[in-house]
């Protein structure tokens, strides 16, 4: 849960009468910032999971004519942190965090993938070297913002404007540094849908929330496991109708054994952080936070893992 200058975790349990609770905080404020400074970093745009470290982002601007966007990869079993600066030169970035086998050391290593909002221009960053380099692709299709990495690679929606406008997936290698792209369960013009977005089910599959446009119905597709076959196959996990209906900034996750869905959306209602859960009965549970607390929902699997630190 994304908190002014941190991050908070939180536990669900369905049995009790109030389901999420607060259990820890962590002040994630850059060492080498002034206390004059502390505000331009004080709200977290966003934050990525990929094999046991985050990545959070906080986009302050140190000046008018210059975006200083810090990042900071964390490894929450330990507290390690690695911040690291980019410097964006006005444009907005969108960021992804990925991992891949160095065939050097042997050991699994970790890359930022940035990209130029609403544009195809990209840049990575390899924590090991410390360092930033223009990246050599092309993409022909429009990406989505949101994204999510799992085993090594990290998949957006996007969509191709020669194709009718037909919405899929497309995926980044963090090892070979190309794109993918990959179908979704059926196919359907991307202007058929009012909601689309991304999850991943325990650090082994895919999960897409769809929900086409003048319906409240909103459908969960869960994907085969990734890496066992490089056949992407979809399945039908749930289908429920939400009130109050979705509008945009839709965060989720799913428990496959107990057909449950937790969701959020990037909204205040009535000064609350609502959190939403829901079974195959439709009955929506609801929990509110304050508006200090800014819910983001995602699984984490801790592993064997250390940052490895230097200087930008």
């Amino acid at each position: 849960m994304l908190k002014n200058f941190g991050l908070s975790s939180m536990s669900t349990n369905l049995h009790r009468v109030s389901p999420i609770e607060v259990t820890g905080e962590l002040n994630l404020i850059d060492s080498h910032s002034s206390l004059e400074s502390l505000d331009h970093y004080r709200n977290y745009q966003n934050c990525h999971s990929s094999d046991g470290l985050l990545l959070c982002v906080n986009n302050g601007m140190e000046s008018s004519m210059e975006d200083n966007t810090r990042l900071v990869v964390w490894y929450p079993c330990t507290g390690q942190t690695k911040w690291i600066q980019h410097r964006t030169m006005g444009y907005i970035c969108t960021y992804a965090l990925g991992s891949y086998q160095d065939n050097k050391s042997g050991n699994k290593s970790y890359k930022i993938l940035s990209r130029i909002y609403d544009d195809q221009e990209f840049e990575i960053y390899e924590i090991n070297s410390n360092s930033w380099r223009i990246l050599d692709v092309t993409v022909d299709s429009y990406m989505s913002i949101q994204n999510v990495s799992l085993k090594g690679k990290t998949y957006w929606f996007a969509r191709d404007e020669k194709e009718k406008l037909l919405l899929f997936l497309i995926c980044f290698d963090y090892t070979t540094e190309r794109f993918e792209r990959l179908c979704l369960p059926y196919p359907h013009p991307y202007h058929g849908y009012q909601n689309e977005y991304l999850s991943v089910v325990r650090e082994e599959k895919l999960s897409v929330l769809l929900q086409r446009e003048l319906t409240s119905k909103i459908e969960i597709w869960v994907t085969n496991k990734i890496g066992e076959t490089k056949v992407l196959s979809w399945i039908k996990f749930l289908a429920v109708g939400l009130t109050p209906e979705f509008r945009f900034g839709i965060n989720f996750l799913v428990d496959e054994e107990k057909k449950i869905l937790v969701c959020t959306q990037n909204i205040v209602l009535n000064g609350k952080n609502m959190v939403y859960i829901v079974g195959e009965d439709n009955k929506v549970r609801e929990v509110a936070f304050e508006d200090e607390f800014k819910p983001f929902l995602f699984y984490y699997v801790p592993t064997l893992t250390q940052i490895h630190q230097g200087y930008d």
